[in-house]
């Protein structure tokens, strides 16, 4: 069925090239400096790091190339594509999908606004991530938050979402809803109860994974996220107000519904449910202010209770600040996360608390060229680093230089 929606959005995307109007495109592709100060073997290359890079991969590094395709199929539909390509030697795939999916927009008939999306796509929480690719335009490095979600949180299903516009009724607030039902994503919240939070703009394609920190062979050497076992659907649900376009307030509810009694070939089902909500303020003076919270828990393994024969709570939340004057952009955040085994502590112990620090800095030189430079510490413990002989506290520095070109 997921191949199915693939393939069917990549043949209309095809069609509107040749029937409909020209391709929309855009994309960068990137190199990197990198520089860290960190003992510990990057989660990437199968440590438990909780940089991108390590010591043993610093230097002069390929970037990503990501490519976004959009535009109308018709009058009414839209379609999305987003491919990313890159040289790393930890990648399954050198080239994959990111999202695919269409977009339905009827034509207003009142103040109300809806929209559709049929596909893989991200799920809106994120008030940060908003650059092409699914990218961050304030620093190379995402959000704890953001981070997870790119890499463990993708729908594959229906979205459908509903706005009352206040500039039609004299009002400067907008409200609206949303809903998704989503499968394949049974795999959802491994990563975060072996590995524990981390930061870096790393995003896990449809069809790739992820490194397994903990692994029995290697035949299960990659977590994979895109994947149905118990058939069961999830389903999310939120709210957003949205004040002069500029104020946003976002609150979300997300469950998988994972059947923790059902197991798969290299994976099992976990139940993760998570709760979101998020501001941004955006001040006349170019002054952006992002917070953001989440809170929830993930469990595996069948118990007689059903909630599962592992269990572990997970909350992080960051504040972020961001000034850009002329061509240039300044931005600082904060991370706090947290991570903890409420059952079967015993058999695998899941913990983590630690806070980060992000300093960046962008200068836009014109529309196509891009330096940045971004400092990141990441402070605290992880108890898992324990089970390979490793201590658990651990403070990790990285420090990148990007050049960027944007077509």
């Amino acid at each position: 069925m997921r191949l199915t929606i693939l393939a069917l959005l990549i043949g209309c995307t095809a069609a509107r090239a040749a029937d409909v109007s020209p391709i929309e495109m855009q994309g960068f592709v990137d190199l990197r400096g990198v520089a860290v100060d960190s003992s510990l073997p990057s989660f990437v290359h199968g440590g438990l790091g909780l940089l991108p890079f390590d010591e043993e991969h610093e230097g002069m590094q390929s970037g990503r190339f990501v490519l976004d395709d959009n535009g109308p199929l018709t009058d009414t539909l839209r379609a999305q594509i987003t491919a990313i390509a890159t040289a790393a030697e930890d990648e399954q795939n050198p080239v994959d999908l990111t999202e695919a999916y269409v977009e339905w927009r009827p034509y207003p008939q009142s103040h109300w606004r809806w929209r559709g999306k049929l596909g893989a796509f991200y799920p809106p929480v994120s008030l940060e991530n908003r650059g092409v690719g699914w990218q961050s335009p304030y620093s190379i490095s995402s959000s704890a938050i953001n981070t997870w979600i790119g890499e463990e949180v993708r729908s594959v299903g229906l979205e459908l979402s509903a706005t009352s516009v206040g500039a039609s009724r004299g009002r400067d607030l907008d409200v609206g809803a949303v809903v998704g039902v989503y499968e394949w994503n049974d795999p959802m919240g491994v990563l975060l109860f072996q590995r524990g939070w981390s930061l870096h703009d790393r995003a896990t394609p449809i069809f790739g994974g992820v490194r397994r920190p903990f692994r029995m062979s290697d035949h299960d050497r990659y977590i994979g996220f895109s994947r149905e076992i118990d058939d069961r659907p999830g389903y999310y649900g939120g709210l957003e107000a949205q004040w002069r376009g500029r104020h946003v307030l976002r609150v979300l509810h997300y469950d998988n519904r994972g059947d923790t009694a059902q197991m798969g070939y290299a994976d099992d089902a976990w139940l993760s449910r998570f709760d979101a909500i998020g501001a941004r303020i955006a001040l006349p003076s170019d002054l952006v202010f992002i917070a953001q919270a989440l809170q929830g828990d993930t469990a595996v393994g069948p118990s007689a209770d059903g909630r599962g024969m592992l269990i572990a709570d997970f909350r992080a939340w960051f504040v972020l600040g961001s000034y850009s004057f002329a061509k240039h952009r300044m931005t600082v955040r904060h991370d706090r996360m947290h991570v903890e085994s409420t059952r079967g502590a015993e058999m695998f112990e899941s913990g983590q608390r630690a806070h980060a620090w992000t300093v960046a800095y962008q200068y836009e030189h014109d529309d196509h060229w891009l330096g940045a430079a971004e400092l990141l510490t990441i402070s605290g413990t992880l108890s898992q680093r324990e089970l390979i002989g490793e201590p658990a506290a651990a403070t990790e520095r990285q420090l990148q230089l990007v050049l960027r070109y944007s077509f």
